[in-house]
């Protein structure tokens, strides 16, 4: 007993050990409640924050005299049932019915907020959708209420978007101006207007003839928006085309990170992902219809926009199924426009890829009442784009200049004074500003020729001897990153000033007094190509003195599409080109061939003392996929001489300080 006894007392004390445990079970037991304690709060803080946020009132659900909700969202059914999203303003002071401004879009009618989205925009974080956009608040302020559609297959609308601008998507607007006519808030009389896909949209939707729209303001739209924007002379222009299409097709799944990323072209990291996730839902559903747009995202079904513009080799290739440009583009709805007879107030860039071209086709082609304006602009108009004024010069009107023209045209309309004549005003960059015109080209000028000569030279004489000029193509040749064709996507000035002068070039002498070029400039020559395909790139600028280049136009034609056509679908203001598979022919390689091209519009006074230079060259890397597509580059021979006068006709007349009459 006595050793076992012994044993236990060597044994530390038990007691310890116990009072070792108990105190960290207590510590332990302290630490959950805490933690528990701070979860609690931060559930019940959180909830309190977003039912607050539920409750909170944004400026679009504040009501107005009338006793109606300011921003509201809705469907609208269309003549197949296919349920169509539309999002309503309505002035803040509306204590009446008001006329509309109805536009379409392809890139989200709104942006819907999560709970955690209305809480932060609650403590005034500014947040997509909150408050009105610069567009809803002027025309709010101007007395209209303003109502923006998803197009069928986009958006929270249903449906599937099978092409762009399908006729489909045009007649729906039809139920939608029936559904405005008979709200108790509208006048019954609407306008449309957007900006490029809106822009077109607002001119094709007069098609439908319906009589509440009364007048239509398309701005920087595109009239034939294959041969002047996705393929313009027939070459693919992937560098828009691509990141086009992944816009498109991240918003028709409602990616909002995939958006991100194709507007801003680089890669979102996943935190800045999640945490504009929290925020942003995306579309904004109809009414808080979630279900519904999971439901109408899930049947998009849009297809692939560059797979289809690749597929884009001629004028009459599929453009969606069963359709090509002519049943999709505005130019192939001429007859049906001018059935509409609905006034155009037309605005567009002299820069912004070709879209002033597509303004001159109308204005002249097409009998509809239209005013005309072609400024020194980038795509949207938020930039100055005169080659001969600093690189930060404010354009020639603001944002809200632009939407006061607008709004000035639809006023006239509803101060029963409606327009019923064409005029164009064009800006001459470099000049004075615009003049005015019932005619394009403007008659007070004449074409002069310019013969390609030795040396490099332009002259006024076709040379005595027939000889040729060797230019190997090189594809690395290109424009930089804020061409015409790039800035297209992103707000953007159009910049070439650091472009070198590669490819073949031509000079004149210095004109001896200013000169007013305006109209578009002609190239036809003589040429060898070492291979059956190959792409024309052509570049008009004006050297001044000190040797500093100010691009003026430019011009681009895929050989192929060579062969010249006295039907053009509509006015070139030069040698035209179908671009029909039936016409294609390769180069004859070693053979020489006539190339008679028409350059792009322009308008600029050439100052004293200045040169023009040619430059044509055979790729552009930076906006334009090569020709051919594998293989060598094609070297060129270009011929000059008596049999074979190669020229560039220009339409030239000496600058008038006033306004020509």
């Amino acid at each position: 007993m006595l050793r076992g006894t012994a044993r236990k007392a060597d044994l530390p004390p038990r007691h310890g050990y116990h009072a070792s445990r108990s105190t960290v079970q207590s510590t332990m037991r302290r630490l959950i409640t805490i933690i528990a304690t701070f979860v609690v709060v931060i559930v019940i803080a959180t909830a309190g924050l977003l039912i607050a946020g539920a409750l909170w009132t944004s400026p679009g659900e504040a009501v107005t005299p009338a006793g109606i909700e300011r921003n509201t969202s809705h469907y609208i059914t269309s003549a197949d049932g296919t349920r169509i999203a539309a999002e309503v303003w309505l002035p803040a002071k509306a204590a009446a019915p008001v006329p509309v401004v109805l536009e379409g879009t392809r890139y989200w009618r709104a942006m819907g907020l999560t709970a955690f989205g209305r809480v932060a925009a609650m403590f005034g974080m500014a947040l997509p959708g909150v408050e009105p956009d610069r567009w809803v608040r002027y025309f709010n302020d101007k007395g209209y209420a303003y109502v923006r559609v998803d197009v069928r297959g986009t958006g929270a609308s249903f449906g599937v978007h099978t092409t762009e601008y399908a006729p489909t998507e045009v007649e729906d607007f039809r139920s939608v101006l029936d559904w405005l006519t008979a709200q108790p808030w509208s006048t019954g009389q609407v306008f449309a207007t957007g900006v490029s896909y809106s822009g077109t949209l607002a001119e094709l939707m007069t098609a439908t003839k319906h009589p509440a729209l009364i007048a239509a303001a398309p701005l920087f739209s595109d009239f034939d928006a294959q041969m002047q924007l996705v393929r313009p002379g027939g070459v693919l222009q992937p560098a828009f085309t691509s990141r086009w299409s992944q816009l498109v097709a991240a918003m028709d799944t409602n990616d909002v990170c995939g958006v991100i990323a194709a507007s801003e072209d680089r890669d979102v990291p996943w935190g800045e992902c999640a945490g504009v996730g929290l925020l942003i839902s995306g579309v904004k559903p109809v009414d808080g219809q979630w279900s519904a747009l999971k439901q109408a995202v899930a049947g998009h079904n849009s297809p692939n926009v560059l797979a289809m513009v690749e597929g884009l080799e001629y004028r009459d290739s599929p453009w969606g199924p069963g359709l090509t440009s002519l049943d999709t583009q505005a130019f192939g709805r001429k007859q049906a426009l001018e059935d509409a007879a609905v006034p155009l107030y037309v605005l567009t860039g002299w820069f912004d890829a070709a879209t002033s071209n597509g303004a001159l086709a109308r204005f002249t082609a097409h009998a509809s009442p239209q005013s005309v304006w072609i400024a020194p602009f980038d795509h949207g108009g938020n930039h100055d784009t005169d080659p001969f004024n600093a690189a930060d010069a404010e354009p020639v009107w603001s944002h809200t200049q632009q939407l006061d023209r607008v709004e000035a045209f639809f006023r006239q309309h509803l101060d029963g004074r409606p327009a019923t004549d064409k005029t164009l005003h064009y800006y001459v960059m470099g000049g004075d500003g615009f003049r005015s015109t019932d005619q394009w080209p403007p008659a007070h000028l004449a074409e002069t020729f310019y013969y390609f000569d030795e040396q490099g030279a332009l002259s006024a004489q076709a040379p005595d001897a027939t000889a040729y000029d060797t230019y190997q193509v090189e594809f690395e040749t290109g424009t930089g990153e804020r061409s015409r064709w790039i800035t297209q996507l992103g707000s953007s000035d159009v910049d070439y000033s650091d472009n070198q002068p590669h490819g073949l070039t031509y000079e004149s002498q210095p004109f001896g007094q200013d000169m007013e070029l305006t109209g578009s400039p002609i190239l036809d020559f003589w040429m060898t190509s070492t291979q059956r395909d190959g792409a024309l790139h052509s570049y008009l600028e004006a050297i001044a003195p000190d040797g500093r280049a100010h691009y003026l136009t430019e011009g681009v034609l895929r050989l192929m599409h060579r062969a010249n056509t006295t039907q053009p679908f509509y006015p070139e203001f030069g040698p035209a080109h179908s671009f029909l598979e039936r016409d294609a022919r390769p180069m004859p390689t070693g053979r020489i061939v006539r190339v008679t091209t028409t350059m792009l519009a322009t308008s600029a006074r050439i100052p004293a003392g200045f040169r023009l230079r040619l430059r044509l060259t055979g790729a552009d890397r930076a906006s334009f996929a090569r020709y051919p597509a594998e293989g060598e580059a094609p070297r060129w021979h270009v011929y000059r001489g008596p049999t074979k006068p190669s020229s560039i006709t220009l339409p030239l007349a000496p600058y008038l300080a006033q306004p020509a009459s």
